[in-house]
């Protein structure tokens, strides 16, 4: 009985294995992430760091907003984001991407806060590539630079393989 069980375990494990393999994203270039994502996330952030008139410490946020990637290594978009109570909406400036073999993608953007009138940034996002075609989605998170910087994870999905 004891060998049936390792036989099952064993080859369960390993039929379970092969249909869980890494993605493999060796030949994968900025063109295959182009189009129109939606996009939400929350994290913490200071908003003293904003402007020094808000509230001190970290209060929770939360955005969605919509991001086009132009598959050369650029993007834009826009953002809704309520932070402490405080309704913002920002502009991405100066977006670039880096697809690596690895599945990740290196990102850097600015976000123009239209209610402030300032730019914040640059700032680094580490992404995950999940799926692939129209289902493709990114998993990422915006690490921060230093004590007092933001921290936000963040979800991207393609709604669409078109760059407007």
């Amino acid at each position: 009985m004891k060998r049936l069980v390792g036989v099952i375990f064993v080859t369960s494990f390993f039929g379970f294995s092969a249909i869980c393999r890494a993605q493999d994203c060796s030949n994968w270039s900025n063109e295959d992430l182009r189009g129109t994502y939606a996009t939400s996330g929350d994290g913490w952030i200071d908003l003293s760091k904003l402007n020094p008139a808000l509230p001190a410490g970290y209060t929770p946020k939360s955005f969605v907003g919509a991001i086009g990637i132009d598959g050369w290594g650029n993007g834009k978009g826009w953002l809704s984001l309520c932070a402490g109570g405080i309704q913002m909406t920002m502009e991405f400036v100066n977006m670039t991407y880096d697809v690596k073999s690895n599945c990740s993608v290196a990102m850097s953007y600015s976000l123009k806060v239209k209610e402030l009138g300032i730019t914040i940034g640059p700032m680094p996002q580490v992404a995950v590539i999940a799926g692939n075609g129209l289902g493709l989605e990114l998993i990422g998170m915006e690490p921060g630079t230093g004590p007092g910087s933001q921290i936000t994870l963040i979800h991207s999905r393609r709604i669409s393989m078109q760059f407007k």
